[in-house]
C-alpha cells in the first residue's frame, strides 16, 4: 500500500486575500484541497478563526445566511482548480445554547447546501467531505455531534475528516489521550464504516499559534516531520495560509505570523521536495 496525502488550505471564505493566495496554489503548489466556512459572522456563531470577511453585499442569488466571501472564494478556485471539490468547513456556536441544541444536523446540512449552491452557480465540483472548524463537531470544545455529523454525511455522500488513527493530530494531547474520548472515537470510526463514510487514516496540523510555532524554520520542521511520519494509506495534513496583510494581524492576533508561514511552506522548495524523497502521492481526496 502506498502514503498518500491530501494537503488542504482550511478557513476559505473568510477572507478575500487569502483566498486570492489560495486559488494560486491549488493552481501551482502541493496544495490539493480546500475547505470553506460558509456561516455567518452572528448569530451566535464562532468567528472564523478568526479573519473576518470582506464587506461585500451577499449575492442575491445565495441564501440569507451565506458569508458574501463564499461566492467570491469558490469562483476563484473553480477558475483556478476546476475538478478541486472544496469540503465544508462546518461551524457550529461555542459554547452550544444552555441545554445544549438538537438541531445540529439541521446546521449542518444549512452549511453543506449553501456550499453546494456556491459550487453549482461557479461551475465546480460540489462538495464531497465535512470537517469540523476548532473541533466543534468532535466534542473537543464541548458536547461531541459526531453521530450527527456521520449522519449528514450518509445522506449526502459525504467523507469525514474523523481521523481512523490519533496519533498525529494527538500528539501531546492529554485530552486525546483519556480512555473516554478513545472509546468515544473508536466508536465514531465504526459508526462511519457501517454507515460507509470514508475517512482519512490520520490528520495533522500544528495545533498551536504563533508562540508555539517560534519561527518559520521550527514550523517547517514540524512538517517535515509529519511527513516522515504518515502511515500507509490516505491521509490529511491542513493548514491556514493566509498573507501579511493589516487586516490578519489585528483580527488573527497571537496567529497571524504562522498562517504567513504556512503560506511560505506550500512554495518552499524544501517542502516540496522532501513529499518527493518520501514518495508520498499527492491527491485531493482520501
Amino acid at each position: 500500500m502506498t502514503r498518500s496525502l491530501v494537503l488542504t488550505a482550511d478557513d476559505a471564505g473568510t477572507d478575500p486575500d487569502a483566498d486570492r493566495e489560495i486559488a494560486a496554489l491549488l493552481a501551482g503548489s502541493p496544495l490539493t484541497a480546500v475547505g470553506v466556512i460558509t456561516t455567518p459572522a452572528d448569530h451566535g456563531m464562532v468567528q472564523p478563526d478568526p479573519v473576518q470577511p470582506d464587506p461585500a453585499q451577499p449575492d442575491p442569488a445565495l441564501p440569507g445566511p451565506m458569508r458574501p466571501g463564499v461566492a467570491r472564494a469558490v469562483e476563484l478556485f473553480a477558475r483556478s482548480a476546476p475538478d478541486v471539490a472544496p469540503g465544508v468547513h462546518v461551524v457550529l456556536p461555542v459554547p452550544a445554547p444552555e441545554g445544549g441544541f438538537d438541531d445540529v444536523a439541521d446546521r449542518v446540512t444549512t452549511q453543506v447546501d449553501a456550499l453546494e449552491r456556491a459550487t453549482a452557480a461557479a461551475g465546480s465540483p460540489a462538495p464531497d467531505r465535512l470537517d469540523s472548524h476548532q473541533g466543534t463537531l468532535y466534542g473537543l470544545v464541548g458536547r461531541s455531534y459526531l453521530a450527527e455529523a456521520i449522519g449528514v454525511c450518509a445522506r449526502r455522500g459525504l467523507a469525514f475528516r474523523l481521523p481512523r488513527g490519533l496519533e498525529l493530530y494527538g500528539d501531546g494531547d492529554p485530552v486525546l489521550a483519556t480512555a473516554a474520548v478513545r472509546s468515544r472515537h473508536a466508536s465514531a470510526v465504526a459508526a462511519a464504516d457501517a454507515a460507509g463514510v470514508r475517512l482519512p487514516r490520520v490528520i495533522a496540523t500544528h495545533r498551536g499559534g504563533d508562540a508555539e510555532a517560534r519561527d518559520y524554520g521550527t514550523l517547517r520542521d514540524h512538517y517535515l516531520r509529519l511527513l516522515g511520519r504518515l502511515p500507509e494509506g490516505a491521509s490529511e495534513i491542513f493548514l491556514h495560509p493566509a498573507p501579511d496583510t493589516a487586516r490578519l494581524r489585528v483580527l488573527s492576533a497571537g496567529w497571524w505570523r504562522k498562517r504567513t508561514w504556512e503560506l511560505r511552506l506550500l512554495s518552499d522548495p524544501v517542502f516540496i521536495r522532501e513529499i518527493e524523497r518520501q514518495g508520498i502521492d499527492l491527491v485531493d481526496r482520501w
